[in-house]
């Protein structure tokens, strides 16, 4: 019996038996957007999708997928305080994630899907305070990419405690233990909004006084920089034109600001790492931010180790999860935590590191 074996190019019908996988990913803020504008962007991606999966792939699959990503739509959590969401539908699996963190809108049909796209599509927003000081007065600004807003401003006459009466009703001038008082409270102040807030401080004052606030502060893990000179009486505008240059190499602000507060978790005894007590912690929802190597995240094979429990090595071919590193950031984004992926000199030797404080550090 004589066997034909074709050499032949597949047909265009055998080339499009390929298996779409539907990730789109998305901000989703629908307490602060309207619903109408929110359904307009979604129904643009189903578009995209639709569109997409028309140029290569099994139209009863792609029929599939789009049936199950419009019922998805069409039953999203509109009540929803999260800032972003995350899609991921295939033929035989689809799932829905509201998340806390910020994202640039990322839509993909492939032949498979990673939750690790998440954190690739995560937006880099600048967020951090201004302590403005002198020896009399202080404001707090909170600053972004195009400027700053006053917080709130104090004034050594107004602290609590004080007695213009003991002074002649006048505020002394160059008296170290008013200074002293003075900086205590303003830096009171602040770990006040560090606790809702915690965001990474630029000081700005003259050398004198920098000084004097370096030696008393207990803020010094969210200290980032310590800009020298005299702005109390400047506009704002020029304020943020000063601090701007440090603000351009956000990257570098960022990563001072994640190595100061994991010493400060690690003092605390809220640091873990490694992938053994970094799944435990997080399998106990205790994780609030993630710090992932380069590495580790483009090769997810040299994570795996036998040292985990075997429900955290079994994957779903299918899922949107396929390493157990999968499996720690899809822990820790549906618990509301971070993720952030730092150059591997940056963790000391360690591929992975975890925050397990429920507040601070995000």
């Amino acid at each position: 019996m004589q066997l034909n074996i074709s050499t032949s190019i597949p047909s265009t019908d055998e080339k499009k038996r390929h298996w779409p996988a539907v990730s789109i990913i998305m901000p989703f803020e629908p307490v602060i957007q309207r619903k109408d504008d929110l359904m307009q962007r979604l129904q643009k991606a189903m578009k995209k999708v639709e569109w997409e999966m028309g140029t290569g792939y099994d139209e009863d699959l792609a029929g599939l997928v789009m049936l199950k990503l419009r019922t998805i739509i069409k039953n999203l959590n509109f009540s929803s305080f999260k800032k972003s969401i995350a899609i991921y539908v295939s033929p035989v699996f689809e799932r829905v994630m509201y998340m806390n963190i910020p994202v640039n809108e990322a839509i993909s049909v492939n032949d498979t899907f990673v939750i690790r796209d998440i954190v690739h599509a995560k937006k880099e927003i600048p967020a951090y305070f201004v302590l403005m000081l002198s020896e009399k007065w202080s404001t707090v600004y909170e600053g972004g990419i195009t400027g700053l807003t006053k917080i709130k401003s104090n004034g050594l006459g107004n602290m609590p405690g004080f007695k213009k009466e003991t002074t002649g009703g006048q505020v002394p001038d160059g008296n170290a233990f008013f200074t002293k008082q003075f900086l205590q409270h303003t830096d009171e102040g602040l770990s006040v909004l560090l606790s809702v807030m915690p965001l990474p401080v630029l000081v700005v004052g003259n050398k004198q006084i920098l000084a004097h606030y370096k030696a008393l502060t207990v803020n010094s893990k969210s200290i980032v920089e310590c800009i020298e000179g005299s702005y109390e009486k400047v506009a704002e505008q020029v304020l943020f034109n000063t601090i701007n240059h440090y603000i351009t190499n956000w990257n570098k602000i960022k990563v001072k600001h994640l190595y100061h507060q994991l010493e400060k978790a690690a003092a605390e005894g809220n640091l873990v790492d490694g992938i053994p007590a970094v799944w435990q912690s997080v399998a106990q929802h205790r994780g609030r931010l993630l710090i992932v190597g380069k590495s580790s995240m483009l090769n997810p094979e040299i994570m795996e180790t036998g040292e985990l429990p075997v429900t955290a090595t079994r994957f779903n071919k299918f899922s949107c999860v396929k390493h157990v590193i999968d499996d720690i950031i899809e822990k820790v984004l549906e618990n509301g935590g971070d993720v952030e992926i730092v150059d591997d000199d940056v963790l000391g030797g360690q591929q992975i590191i975890l925050v397990k404080d429920k507040h601070d550090y995000l």
